[in-house]
């Protein structure tokens, strides 16, 4: 006699399907908040921002019958191009759409605001390579490394305030590895000595006065991870149109065309302000 199984009843055993969609668990997208906003004016139209920059003045001691010195300064600017156009398209046939359990268009919809201002954070995190100093850290990144950070930024005057750091999961590891961080006979804290108590999940903590977000949408190549340690008015975005959707029933598809898109422009606006933090596997 035949036996009866799972395989044999395979077209009479039911499949279930959830009626929720999992999504992607998505990279935490940190730097457009925490850097300088000049987009309102571009709304008007126009694509350079000209950002001009006053030179130091000195001052002098003055000698009896002496005239005074005149400082001859010469100014400088920051030019921001708005030249990036970044969008997410899909099309969604109307069979999809008709035979389909889900409403495909707000899924969609998501997942194109994700991509979008993924692509967005990358342009931003890219800025990397205008840093006025590079601290190779290689394997590892230890206190040495950070102490050098603040020492750069301390040396150019960079204001305490609104220091920021973007770090991956390997730095945060590396970081959460240093006993004075973390152990509390160094610190006196119950726990992670450099955890936040905001509502902020992004902020891993401070360290020397510099707010550390984790992300892992900060830049790899060649091999190399690079952490972003930067004042908020060392980098600056101008989002002249915020993303946007356009949507079309075309007939010659037979679907819902959806286009989410952008036009935007990013630039490093203080250099001395900036410093890149290599490490020669993923950040």
């Amino acid at each position: 006699m035949a036996d009866v199984t799972t395989s044999t009843e395979a077209y009479l055993i039911a499949q279930k399907w959830t009626k929720e969609v999992e999504l992607p668990f998505y990279k935490a997208l940190r730097f457009q908040n925490l850097i300088t906003q000049r987009g309102s004016l571009v709304q008007d139209g126009g694509n350079v921002i000209n950002v001009p920059f006053l030179g130091t003045l000195n001052a002098r001691s003055k000698s009896a019958s002496t005239n005074v010195t005149f400082d001859a300064n010469s100014e400088t600017t920051i030019t921001i191009n708005i030249n990036k156009q970044t969008y997410s398209a899909v099309l969604i046939e109307d069979i999809a759409k008709v035979q389909a359990s889900y409403d495909l268009q707000s899924l969609y919809r998501a997942a194109q605001a994700e991509a979008v201002a993924r692509q967005v954070d990358t342009d931003i995190a890219s800025l990397y390579t205008g840093a006025g100093t590079t601290v190779a850290a290689g394997t590892v990144v230890t206190d040495p490394n950070i102490i050098s950070t603040v020492t750069t930024f301390d040396a150019n005057n960079v204001p305490r305030s609104e220091r920021f750091g973007i770090i991956g999961a390997y730095t945060e590891g590396d970081l959460l590895n240093i006993n004075k961080y973390v152990a509390y006979d160094q610190t006196g804290q119950t726990g992670v000595a450099v955890k936040d108590t905001s509502s902020d999940d992004s902020l891993v903590g401070r360290l020397y006065g510099m707010e550390l977000h984790m992300s892992n949408n900060v830049v790899v190549t060649g091999g190399s991870g690079y952490d972003v340690f930067f004042h908020k008015k060392a980098l600056s975005i101008a989002m002249q149109l915020p993303p946007t959707y356009k949507m079309e029933d075309s007939v010659d598809a037979i679907g819902m065309k959806a286009v989410l898109h952008c036009i935007y422009g990013v630039a490093v606006e203080r250099s001395t302000a900036l410093v890149a933090m290599s490490r020669t596997t993923a950040a």
